[in-house]
């Protein structure tokens, strides 16, 4: 003759706990994956709603107020978490600026900022040829300054 057990299977003491841990458990996922699907979207949105500092930046170098331009672009660089191909496009527009302005010595930290973001950037040979120009200009003002 089989026992209780066999015949009744789990008591409803048991059942009753496990089925409620479940549907909590069940909910607590629930309740991170959504939170991280918001998250990773809130984020590209956030990215998103900056592109008008980047058009601002870009009105700004076009009209010929470049110290105006490099402030929208480094706003823009501060709040975005955009990937390292744009980030050198946007260093790299920065450095150029400053090369616009004279200014080889601010202009190199963002060249070089850009040439570390990325080694597929697209630009790479322009880029290399603007840190080129800016330290030939640098040791030329160097030398310069030596002889005077």
């Amino acid at each position: 003759m089989e026992d209780d057990f066999t015949k009744k299977g789990l008591s409803y003491k048991i059942k009753i706990p496990i089925i409620i841990l479940t549907l909590i458990t069940l909910g607590a996922m629930g309740a991170l994956f959504i939170k991280i699907a918001y998250s990773v979207s809130s984020s590209e949105k956030q990215s998103n709603s900056y592109q008008y500092l980047l058009k601002v930046g870009d009105k700004l170098k076009n009209k010929g107020l470049h110290e105006q331009a490099i402030d929208q672009y480094i706003k823009y660089l501060e709040k975005t978490k955009i990937n390292t191909t744009s980030r050198a496009m946007v260093a790299h527009t920065i450095g150029q600026i400053y090369m616009e302005l004279s200014n080889c010595q601010e202009g190199l930290i963002w060249l070089f900022q850009a040439e570390e973001e990325v080694t597929t950037y697209h630009h790479a040979d322009e880029l290399k040829k603007h840190i080129d120009t800016c330290l030939a200009t640098i040791n030329l003002l160097e030398t310069n300054n030596l002889h005077a």
